[in-house]
């Protein structure tokens, strides 16, 4: 009988033949998180006026595309590393390169919504009032935006060292995390006269919802795709460790994203469960808290289940480890 412990030959990375593939799970999470976020934008255009789905719509892609660039350069900025061991420094370098090419392909498209989206709204909130300073201020700093993603599109590959790519990563990461203030501050200027705590709630808001779009938006279009094309048990190992530094930024972002939607909720319908259902704005408001209590059960739920990716070993790396009796 032999009880040690020994490493499967292969990575298993076939679809789940069950009638449920569990990575739906993260499918689902990203579903909700858009329907969520559209809903979200709906009631704060509703609160400027422009509330009908062709003004709706320019802005929530422009947030989304924001929150892509957000999210997907915080995950290339801080949640990538190099290897430990030196052994496994090659196939890190590889994995990695990997998918920073996969994010650039898809910049790419996001990049110029973005921009296009982004110098509609600044338009439009010119017209609503905002000052002149401010619009100015978001003008160059989505020039300085463009210039930062495109450099990053275009620039020079280095495969054997893409990890010096997150300098530039982290200057962008930083410019759209400004960015998101200075949109809070549009709202709020709008609604609020441009009080300090409600731009407060409203940026951090933004922010947060950025941040776990865009990582979301990553773990399953960039890091799986890029370790199925070269999987290996040191390729598992690098996807692993970044999904675990992402949930370990989501246990931080989604009690943040919830308070403060809810700070935000309750200037418009209080403590009242009546005006949450007997009115239109109510009941937008109760749907969106509805969305994101499905999305804390997904969350919870994905590494219960080792859900979070359909390569084993990357929700959790002592799966790929099993006993022989």
């Amino acid at each position: 009988m032999n009880n040690t412990n020994t490493i499967q030959s292969s990575v298993p990375v076939t679809a789940s033949t069950h009638l449920l593939d569990k990575y739906v799970l993260p499918k689902v999470a990203l579903t909700v998180i858009s329907i969520a976020s559209f809903v979200g934008v709906w009631l704060t255009m509703t609160t400027h006026g422009a509330g009908a789905w062709l003004q709706v719509i320019p802005r929530w892609l422009h947030l989304v595309s924001f929150a892509f660039l957000a999210g997907g350069t915080m995950w290339k900025a801080l949640f990538t590393e190099p290897a430990e061991r030196p052994e496994h420094r090659s196939a890190f370098a590889r994995f990695t390169t990997g998918e920073f090419a996969r994010f650039r392909k898809l910049m790419q498209f996001a990049l110029p919504v973005f921009i296009l989206t982004a110098g509609y709204d600044l338009l439009r909130f010119a017209r609503w009032g905002i000052a002149g300073g401010l619009v100015w201020f978001e003008a160059i700093l989505l020039a300085a935006i463009a210039l930062a993603a495109g450099f990053d599109i275009f620039r020079r590959v280095k495969p054997d060292d893409p990890f010096s790519e997150r300098l530039t990563a982290r200057l962008l990461l930083a410019l759209l995390v400004i960015n998101a203030f200075v949109q809070a501050t549009f709202d709020v200027f709008l609604t609020q006269g441009g009080q300090p705590l409600p731009l407060l709630v409203r940026g951090i808001h933004l922010a947060a919802f950025s941040l776990w779009f865009g990582g979301a938006v990553w773990n399953i279009f960039i890091t799986v795709p890029a370790a199925r094309s070269i999987v290996s048990l040191p390729v598992v190992l690098a996807a692993s460790q970044q999904l675990e530094r992402f949930r370990v930024a989501v246990r931080i972002i989604l009690p943040t994203l919830i308070v403060t939607g809810l700070i935000q909720a309750y200037r418009y319908v209080g403590l009242s469960f009546t005006a949450l259902t007997t009115s239109t704005f109510g009941l937008l408001i109760l749907t969106k808290i509805l969305l994101v209590g499905v999305l804390i059960v997904v969350f919870i739920t994905c590494p219960m289940w080792r859900a979070c990716s359909p390569i084993s070993g990357m929700c959790k790396i002592d799966d790929l480890y099993q006993k022989d009796a």
